[in-house]
């Protein structure tokens, strides 16, 4: 086994199970205790890394191929986390993730925060693809108890809505793309512009596609006056790139 630095450690997986049709979902048990996982925080993510192919791969020091991915849910007691994986595209981590049974393990670092809304806001407003789903799904299940929360959730189609139970104050919008090509409907934007905007202080989340993700931010920005420090937008995937979304 191929030593690992003291912020890495390895997933081995446990089962696999088909959450939706477009949406595989990997148990798996984290075998290095030196991986902390700070349960105050609502989004941590691991970064996977695939195993190096052959001994050409190894002596070049060429880096394996790597993602990040949202820890769904994390059970302190067996020590496992839930990682669900959008099976679009043919990245080489969709092909891992379907190909994965038990027993088999993959070198992750982290975990770390990411794209963590302060939830000190008088209202949140949400926007993700699939892609962002996780780690949307994530911060919702642990947001404070009667926050004002408006999610939009665009997916390929009912088939793929998932279910979403918080305390806060949630009002959940899927948006179907029903055959149109993921990235490609700005929905997402059409959705928030026609929003009638929450008062008080508002904080923006988005992840998913980039370019409909500045667009979000574009608009919370310039449109809405939402400050620069509560828009929390990242890209998830770029439409056309090779892999992506994966």
């Amino acid at each position: 086994m191929t030593d690992v630095s003291p912020s890495s450690g390895l997933l081995r997986v446990t089962s696999s199970s088909q959450l939706t049709p477009r949406m595989l979902r990997l148990v798996a048990v984290i075998e290095r205790e030196h991986l902390p996982l700070d349960p105050s925080c609502p989004n941590l993510v691991l970064r996977m890394s695939l195993p190096q192919e052959d001994d050409l791969d190894r002596t070049s020091g060429a880096r394996p191929p790597s993602r990040t991915y949202t820890i769904r849910r994390h059970e302190p007691r067996s020590n496992t986390v839930d990682i669900d994986v959008v099976l679009h595209g043919d990245g080489p981590f969709v092909r891992w993730a379907v190909a994965a049974t038990p027993g088999d393990t993959i070198e992750v670092t982290g975990p770390r925060p990411h794209a963590v809304p302060s939830f000190d806001a008088d209202a949140v407003v949400m926007a993700a693809d699939e892609t962002g789903l996780p780690a949307l799904a994530s911060i919702v299940e642990r947001a404070p108890a009667g926050l004002p929360i408006v999610a939009f959730v665009e997916v390929a189609d009912a088939a793929e809505e998932q279910q979403i139970t918080t305390a806060a104050d949630l009002r959940l919008h899927w948006l179907h793309r029903d055959g149109a090509e993921a990235g490609t409907t700005g929905a997402l934007e059409a959705a928030v512009r026609r929003l009638d905007w929450p008062a008080g202080q508002v904080e923006l989340w988005a992840a998913g596609e980039t370019t409909e993700v500045r667009a979000l931010r574009r608009l919370a920005m310039t449109e809405r006056g939402v400050e620069r420090e509560s828009v929390h937008a990242f890209g998830y995937w770029r439409r056309g790139r090779v892999g992506s979304p994966s």
